[in-house]
């Protein structure tokens, strides 16, 4: 269900006071991934993370748009004063549009913590020992079509590791990958209930791809890898 609610300024001043002081005493980490922005927003652009207690200011018309790692709850905001928590934002003389995505929470949050910074994905693969093992998935990904940020422009793989497939590897001539765009090279939707190694430079991770995967773009929570 969405929610769309007006927050009056006068109403809530004190409250974002209290609430303000109540996450200064958070460890400075990453909580939040800004999913949009619009132009002329100081401070923030597209897959930036934000910490709790960090502050936006947006003018009237502009517009923000946030995902929380460890909640899942994906905001749209537009004008007022935008206040990061842990689990959503605090707002005032703005408006925000409120819902819930699926996504792997749990370890985004977790690996947001170890890095210290601006990156997801930080697990490592587990090497099989047996054979026909198949190794733990590093991640879970709730759309077939991943949104990769990369380190730097170069080849990708998808590798299929629960039954025999050919392997799919394409160049990216930039940082950002977004499967669910056409291409010179598209790569094809992920099967749901899949299970996938994806390499990119030095680094490779196993990502199981939810059975109830919808073949769609949208958020990036939720089909986010960053390398």
């Amino acid at each position: 269900m969405t929610v769309t609610f007006q927050t009056p300024l006068r109403a809530l001043a004190v409250a974002a006071l209290l609430w303000q002081f109540g996450v200064s005493t958070a460890a400075a980490a990453p909580v939040a991934l800004v999913e949009d922005v619009s132009d002329g927003v100081a401070g923030v652009q597209p897959m930036d993370y934000l910490n709790a207690g960090q502050t936006v200011a947006l003018a009237a018309g502009q517009v923000l748009t946030l995902s929380y790692l460890d909640s899942c709850v994906n905001e749209t905001i537009t004008g007022g004063s935008v206040i990061i928590g842990t689990r959503e934002s605090a707002i005032s003389g703005g408006t925000i549009n409120r819902h819930t995505l699926p996504c792997d929470g749990g370890k985004l949050l977790l690996a947001a913590n170890e890095t210290g910074k601006a990156g997801v994905t930080v697990f490592r693969s587990v090497t099989v020992a047996l054979p026909g093992a198949k190794p733990k998935a590093d991640l879970t990904l709730y759309k077939t079509r991943p949104l990769l940020a990369l380190t730097a422009p170069g080849p990708v793989t998808f590798e299929r590791l629960d039954e025999a497939a050919p392997p799919v590897t394409i160049d990216v001539p930039g940082t950002m990958l977004d499967t669910a765009k056409g291409g010179a090279a598209p790569v094809p939707p992920l099967v749901p209930g899949g299970l996938y190694k994806i390499v990119a430079g030095a680094k490779s991770y196993v990502v199981k791809i939810d059975p109830q995967a919808k073949d769609e773009a949208g958020p990036a929570l939720g089909r986010l890898i960053r390398f």
